[in-house]
């Protein structure tokens, strides 16, 4: 498959992190239940949750705002980046209080799937295919 421009290779980047995102959430939620029965699997999910909506929206950035200005652009990421900061404080600040989920299995799932997703998000863009040059038609 030839990769015609970036916004292409950000599309191709987040199917295959969603995919592995979706593998990586159902092993961790087994491991989850199989250590702590319901809680762990609660945690596990709430992870990949925000772990997956993350790499999700990073990568819907980059591939909407592929053809933008550079600073467009930066101002794009650093959108997406403070609304993580906001999502991810906001729900660990809902979850201190609540005890359905297990904590630890929570930080590991958080931790994994954060590390895989971004180094696969990396991996996945700068091998891609993009032409230096992008013709207009």
């Amino acid at each position: 498959m030839t990769v015609q421009t970036s916004g292409q290779a950000w599309r191709i980047a987040m199917r295959k992190g969603l995919l592995a995102w979706a593998i990586l959430t159902v092993a961790l939620g087994a491991f989850g239940y199989l250590r702590s029965e319901q809680a762990g699997l609660w945690g596990a999910l709430l992870a990949g949750l925000l772990a997956g909506s993350f790499f999700a929206l990073t990568a819907a950035v980059a591939a909407l705002t592929a053809n933008l200005d550079l600073q467009l652009l930066g101002f794009a990421v650093l959108g997406s980046w403070l609304l993580k900061i906001v999502v991810l404080l906001g729900a660990l600040f809902w979850l201190r209080g609540q005890d359905f989920y297990d904590r630890p299995i929570f930080f590991i799932t958080l931790l994994l799937e954060t590390f895989v997703l971004l180094v696969l998000e990396a991996v996945l863009v700068t091998r891609a295919p993009v032409p230096y040059v992008e013709v207009d038609r």
